[in-house]
């Protein structure tokens, strides 16, 4: 049994090899708009968390590498840590552009002398700042006015000197680092990937961009930055404050945005019942009648709620693990009801008050069938079939053996009954009605009991 997704090792000879979700054709053709794009330029991949960005960009970044374009992957999280984002990314990339591109003599000289005005670059600020820190914390009576005048001098002159110097400095890194590339790169841009921008702190992740946008601006080069921008628009905001245009400011940093596709979710969970070994668990309930049909029902009523709530793939993830661990105590030939324990974990965690409601001893299903049809029966044919399945389920759960009859299951009779009811409004009755009244075979009703039990054990466990 696996817990949880492991992380997508992307095979340098194959880097599509494992890829859920069809990202093989967006990689080319990006690819060529690359090779054919006037560098310097910053182009953003954006798509919101949890959509696979990171996974897209390792397997762009291996197919560059094998049609000849050198290339490198930057995660700007994991060094945002450091005080000054360009002291990070110099020595992160130090060793892999030497080795992607080749050094020859010359090359590496120019490389050498990049990498030195960078380090001036980062170093200057700092002797000015130290004498005004000193300043600040000396009692201002002890200082005659001609000490005063000093220091205030002193300061104006550095202030002019670290000028003329960071000047020199960024002339001579970008003289420096075109000069490597045009040496080392045999006409091909080299492209850099900056990844989990949007994860950084707000004054790191702003200053990286003011950095790459400044200090990298160079021909032959090519960022490419994987991120959300609606969040980086928050860190932006939590810097400048709400007024400012996030997008507006973005559009200083960022020639070219791209959005990633919208993926087959379908696809991604068939994809995760083989990778979370849902497979292996549903196989031996295949040999009895009333269960051989579990892991579609699974899989149906998962496919429904992330298309008509619009999870991410990340939220697809966690919801099948996290049902993954839920159905695994089960027995061989125990009736789990998986489409509607799918549909209970999905609304404890994004409904928590109809979902309390609901399982309460004298709770009724009428407000949970009312959610589960605002969001089930917008998408296909198919959801909407998974749709009356799970509502079955959910009068089924309440039902007080036969004495008693909700106002849902009077509902559906009348459905069936009524001349002006369409033919989709009598198939979508009568599955409901059909579920209702044998939910688990002849002889056996939905234990709800039982499905909230293993609901509130897995609540002990953090996704």
């Amino acid at each position: 049994m696996n817990l949880k997704l492991q992380p997508m090792e992307v095979d340098q000879d194959d880097p599509f090899k494992g890829d859920l979700l069809n990202r093989k054709g967006e990689v080319e053709n990006l690819t060529a708009l690359l090779i054919a794009m006037n560098s310097p330029a910053v182009l953003a991949v954006d798509s919101r968390w949890g959509t696979g960005k990171t996974t897209f960009i390792k397997m762009w970044e291996q197919h560059l590498n094998k049609v000849g374009v050198p290339s490198l992957y930057f995660n700007a999280w994991e060094t945002d840590f450091s005080a000054d984002p360009l002291v990070s990314f110099l020595g992160e990339i130090n060793e892999g552009l030497k080795t992607l591109i080749g050094v020859s003599k010359e090359s590496g000289d120019s490389w050498y002398k990049a990498k030195e005005a960078g380090k001036q670059i980062a170093k200057r600020g700092i002797p000015a700042l130290i004498k005004i820190g000193t300043a600040g914390v000396i009692d201002t009576n002890e200082l005659i006015e001609n000490e005063i005048s000093g220091v205030l001098g002193d300061l104006a002159s550095d202030s002019l000197d670290e000028y003329l110097k960071q000047k020199a400095a960024i002339a001579e890194f970008h003289d420096s680092l075109e000069s490597f590339i045009r040496l080392s790169s045999k006409s091909n841009p080299v492209v850099i990937f900056v990844d989990e921008l949007d994860r950084c702190r707000p004054t790191y992740a702003i200053a990286l961009l003011e950095r790459i946008k400044h200090l990298f601006n160079i021909k032959g080069l090519v960022f490419v930055l994987a991120l959300d921008k609606d969040q980086l628009g928050h860190s932006i905001k939590s810097v400048y404050g709400d007024g400012i245009d996030s997008s507006g400011y973005l559009r200083r940093f960022i020639d070219f945005e791209y959005h990633l596709s919208e993926p087959q979710k379908e696809e991604y969970i068939e994809s995760l019942f083989g990778a979370l070994s849902i497979n292996e668990f549903f196989e031996p309930r295949k040999l009895y009648d009333d269960l051989r049909y579990d892991r579609d029902h699974l899989k149906g009523a998962l496919s429904m709620l992330a298309k008509s709530c619009s999870l991410s793939l990340r939220e697809i993830e966690q919801l099948t693990a996290s049902i993954n661990i839920a159905i695994r105590t089960a027995k061989e030939n125990e009736y789990i009801h998986p489409a509607l324990l799918a549909f209970l974990v999905f609304t404890k965690n994004f409904k928590p008050e109809l979902y309390r409601n609901y399982v309460r001893e004298n709770g009724s299903e009428s407000d949970l069938i009312g959610y589960l049809c605002e969001i089930g029966t917008k998408e296909s044919r198919k959801d909407v079939f998974q749709c009356a399945v799970i509502e079955g389920l959910l009068i089924a759960a309440k039902r007080d053996g036969y004495a008693t009859e909700s106002g849902s299951l009077s509902r559906h009779k009348s459905v069936i009954g009524d001349d002006e009811s369409s033919d989709l409004e009598k198939q979508y009755s009568a599955t409901v009605l059909k579920v209702v009244n044998r939910p688990a075979g002849f002889g056996h009703g939905v234990d709800l009991d039982v499905l909230v039990q293993r609901i509130d054990w897995l609540s002990q466990f953090q996704f």
